[in-house]
């Protein structure tokens, strides 16, 4: 297997084999989103064959550090590739082959710092691991949208069902939201207050250009005439992703966010489709939320590295991946 970066000559068949093996982070609609800031990697057999890809976001940390990782708002790097192979045996040679391919090129793009993430359903990490990359366990939750509503509503915590009746006591109003200026409005809010950095020059053409009524939905939740909660998802054509949420802290109702959630996971097994993906959860205060739901544990890996010096700083500071 060889790896090499993707030109305009070579996209049309990159994206036609997206389109068959890929998922929706991998899609060109999507990609289109990062512009130059995206680079696109087809994979190779000894043919000379295009048989899977992958994109990496590169970006400039401190001004002068070189970092490879997944694109903003983008849980993994959309690793695809077509196995044809006979049987087991052959299957797994295939796929040995391919993160063999994937460990030896990482290593030799010219980093400071790679982080990127792989989706749940890769989990063979050992060629990164000899490649001594640090491959490590994270998690998200899944909820099984093929379960009859009665039984989403009893897999929820009890404190969820009493948040989604209080809530219903209380008059908290929920519908679902087109305005996607309204979403851009909710999510600034929350993360203004949370003192983080809002990337508006990714989250603009998500809103504007990607989203549509055939790709993504969001639910408002409104105490009075007052917007309180929202939650913005976009999907493909078996899983709905969690990818944006906000909360007015002016307009407090404790059921307003769980409310406008449950309606996103509800609206999710109305169009037909399998599950609804919360997008990573490795946040404490996060994953207990997340629990509540009644999703399934799910596992996937990140694939970490940096030159030794830059190695031994992010020790300090981010331990639990260096």
């Amino acid at each position: 297997m060889t790896i090499k970066k993707i030109d305009e000559h070579s996209k049309a068949d990159f994206f036609a084999l997206q389109s068959l093996k890929g998922c929706l982070f991998s899609k060109e609609a999507w990609c289109n989103i990062y512009g130059d800031g995206l680079e696109l990697y087809g994979i190779f057999n000894k043919d000379n064959k295009l048989v899977g890809g992958f994109h990496l976001y590169k970006s400039k940390k401190a001004k002068f550090l070189t970092h490879y990782k997944n694109p903003p708002f983008t849980p993994h790097i959309g690793l695809f590739f077509d196995n044809q192979s006979g049987n087991k045996s052959n299957s797994l040679s295939f796929e040995k082959s391919i993160f063999q391919a994937l460990a030896e090129f990482f290593n030799k793009l010219p980093f400071q710092i790679f982080t990127i993430a792989l989706a749940p359903q890769f989990t063979d990490v050992q060629h990164f691991s000899w490649n001594n990359f640090k491959a490590i366990p994270n998690y998200t939750y899944q909820i099984d949208l093929t379960q009859n509503v009665d039984t989403l509503l009893k897999n929820l915590a009890s404190d969820k069902r009493n948040s989604i009746n209080k809530a219903g006591k209380d008059g908290v109003q929920v519908i679902q939201n087109f305005d996607l200026n309204a979403v851009k409005q909710m999510v600034q809010n929350t993360y203004l207050r949370k003192a983080k950095n809002l990337n508006e020059a990714v989250l603009n053409p998500i809103l504007h250009e990607f989203s549509n009524s055939e790709n993504s939905f969001s639910y408002l939740a409104s105490v009075g005439t007052a917007p309180t909660a929202l939650s913005f998802c976009i999907h493909d054509k078996t899983t709905a992703y969690y990818l944006l949420g906000g909360y007015n802290s002016a307009n407090k109702h404790q059921g307003a966010g769980v409310l406008a959630l449950w309606n996103c996971i509800l609206h999710a097994k109305n169009l037909g489709l399998n599950k609804f993906d919360f997008e990573g959860s490795m946040i404490p205060q996060v994953e207990k939320y997340f629990r509540g739901f009644g999703g399934d544990l799910v596992p996937y890996f990140t694939i970490n590295k940096a030159s030794l010096p830059i190695e031994m700083a992010l020790k300090f500071v981010k331990r639990e991946i260096f």
